[in-house]
């Protein structure tokens, strides 16, 4: 019995956590705690610019959403985003009854600044899906605002004169404007000739290619056709982790090419246009930004083996998506792996055939076209 005891104390005094009193009162568990600590998105700086990884489109409690607004910061800095904006829509019955529309900005910004996360300010004027207007003014996103209240009307059904009126005052103030979702929610995703006169004005300046889980391939042209920054969003409601698998793949974003992570550089590149969508590994985008980040992302070497005429070629792939390449002389399908370098056997002419990248759309049924040799380096 002795014994036992003499060993029941040993063990007591090597587990860690335990305060060694006479009554134990206090324990931890180690190493249970989530350490939040800063994620990383591994998707490679082009042309000179950093590559940027926003979502520029949130709510949060302070509308229709179901989280705090400082949620969204503690959210995008542990999955490893740069940037995000918060676009509640226009006052309406709110968690605390607040009807400022500047609230959910003001309540976010001091845990953005302690994170080194960039926030945007923004909103969202929503004519409501079953309201009479809809179909002309749907939902339009107002992004680098001064003081969202400018940009309100008191109700969930705006007519286009109404919109007309906040768009004239938008465009006054140089605020950046995107078309949101124009597929939903009945995937007609043509414009309204209200729209479109609003995107001749100069007040409309990007459109939503990837809203939620939806895409949006019409919108490509709309990107060519009305000369629109292309965006990705997520326009989530509910924790983000609840709404996307992020084991899967990262949640929808907007990729901008800015000088750095600023507010006033972010802006910049948003009016160039320098931006490509990304959507569950998918992006899509103008040639001239999506064939540089493959590009930098990916390279085709050959490694100098060969077997039975075939010759082995090293895909390295230094970022978090994974390209997909297809023969469209065979139908042959390869997928350089995220974060890894994968092994392939090819016919020399492989390398030089034109391959799809069949993740990567520059109009709505057209995929990028690139020649593994010039992916050497």
């Amino acid at each position: 019995m002795k014994k036992m005891i003499l060993l029941a104390a040993a063990m007591a005094a090597t587990l860690p956590g335990i305060a060694q009193t006479d009554t134990i009162q206090y324990r931890t568990f180690q190493g249970y705690l989530n350490p939040h600590e800063r994620g990383t998105i591994h998707i490679p700086d082009i042309l000179g610019y950093r590559t940027i990884k926003a979502d520029l489109h949130l709510h949060t409690h302070q509308s229709d959403g179901g989280v705090a607004p400082y949620f969204r910061v503690w959210e995008a800095y542990q999955e490893g985003l740069d940037a995000i904006a918060l676009t509640d829509h226009q006052p309406m019955p709110r968690y605390n009854k607040n009807p400022d529309g500047n609230i959910s900005h003001l309540q976010a910004v001091k845990d953005a600044e302690d994170r080194g996360i960039t926030l945007i300010r923004g909103a969202e004027l929503t004519s409501m899906a079953w309201r009479a207007n809809f179909k002309d003014v749907g939902h339009i996103n107002l992004l680098f605002t001064t003081d969202n209240n400018r940009y309100f009307p008191r109700t969930d059904d705006v007519t286009a004169h109404q919109a007309d009126s906040v768009l004239a005052v938008a465009q006054a103030d140089s605020v950046w404007v995107t078309a949101n979702h124009p597929g939903w929610p009945d995937k007609d995703s043509e414009f309204s000739q209200w729209l479109i006169g609003q995107i001749k004005k100069g007040r409309v300046h990007g459109v939503e290619i990837f809203n939620d889980f939806e895409f949006y391939p019409r919108a490509i042209d709309y990107v060519y056709d009305y000369n629109l920054t292309p965006i990705g969003a997520t326009d989530c409601h509910w924790p983000i982790a609840w709404r996307f698998d992020l084991k899967r793949a990262h949640r929808p974003m907007t990729l901008i090419f800015a000088r750095d992570n600023s507010v006033a550089a972010i802006r910049e590149a948003l009016f160039a246009r320098r931006s490509v969508a990304y959507s569950d590994n998918t992006l899509a985008g103008r040639k001239e930004y999506v064939e540089p980040l493959l590009r930098a992302s990916v390279t085709a070497e050959k490694t100098g083996r060969t077997r039975k005429g075939k010759i082995e070629v090293a895909l390295k792939n230094v970022s978090d998506i994974p390209y997909s390449f297809a023969d469209p002389a065979t139908n042959r399908l390869m997928v350089a792996a995220p974060l890894t370098t994968t092994y392939v056997w090819m016919d020399d002419a492989d390398m030089k055939h034109t391959w799809l990248v069949r993740n990567i759309y520059i109009r709505p049924d057209k995929h990028l076209e690139i020649q593994l040799l010039s992916l050497q380096r």
